[in-house]
């Protein structure tokens, strides 16, 4: 999944309407959006619930959802399903569709796309499954973790994503992050309220720090706590390091 989604930002770098990345800054923006509804003076209606639930669902790791829930991934999906359809009809849920509903509909969830470790794993097992490198050789790839990584945080930094409402914002590649790792955020605006709300959300996570991949003048623009601080087209240098392009 997570290589294919690489090859496809090669292809259609400028604007992303579908793929992995899209779906989980769409899944993350509708979380988000539903759950700050009251903090922006709305209350949220039927359908803003249900979209929630559904993509909350989708974000949610299956250890959420026991937490959460007391249920398997299946089961949550079989009482979500069943208990929308009653909430849709004004019907009585039960106690568990309730309870289902209640968790995913106004809570807000998020995770990363994918993570530096789920590329690489999926990019060697391509190329073994596709017998292009031989099983026995798979551990000789593994010194194509780190460029692979930079590569692309790189070709992910400054792609556009619109959301379902229509509203778009671009991936920002930084380590403004408790860990300074090195990460591509996307940031999402809302701009109803007299100061603007905005959450900067991971899309992909990585375990590179700045201070050995990046070069000078990319330390001091990753300072910013915002998903924007790196506004410039990035590039993995000679150095084997990010830099400014040109």
């Amino acid at each position: 999944m997570s290589v294919r989604e690489i090859g496809d930002f090669v292809a259609h770098r400028g604007e992303r309407h579908k793929g992995p990345v899209t779906q989980t800054a769409r899944d993350v923006f509708t979380s988000v959006d539903v759950w700050s509804l009251p903090m922006r003076g709305r209350k949220p209606s039927k359908s803003d619930i249900s979209r929630a639930a559904r993509a909350n669902l989708r974000l949610a790791s299956d250890m959420q959802l026991k937490q959460g829930c007391g249920l398997r991934r299946p089961t949550v999906r079989r009482r979500l399903e069943s208990g929308l359809k009653k909430f849709a009809r004004n019907e009585t849920l039960t106690d568990q569709e309730a309870d289902v509903l209640s968790y995913l509909g106004d809570r807000f969830i998020w995770k990363p796309a994918f993570s530096d470790d789920q590329l690489f794993n999926e990019f060697r097992d391509v190329l073994v499954q596709n017998a292009i490198v031989p099983k026995p050789e798979a551990a000789s790839l593994d010194g194509a973790k780190t460029f692979l990584t930079l590569y692309a945080i790189a070709l992910m930094h400054g792609v556009t994503i619109e959301f379902d409402n229509g509203t778009k914002s671009q991936l920002r590649a930084g380590f403004a992050n408790r860990q300074r790792h090195l990460e591509v955020k996307i940031l999402i605006t809302f701009e109803e309220l007299s100061k603007p709300l905005m959450a900067p959300i991971c899309m992909f996570l990585t375990s590179l720090d700045p201070d050995s991949y990046c070069t000078p003048e990319l330390l001091e623009l990753g300072e910013g706590v915002l998903a924007d601080a790196w506004k410039g087209p990035i590039e993995v240098g000679d150095n084997d390091k990010l830099t400014l392009t040109g």
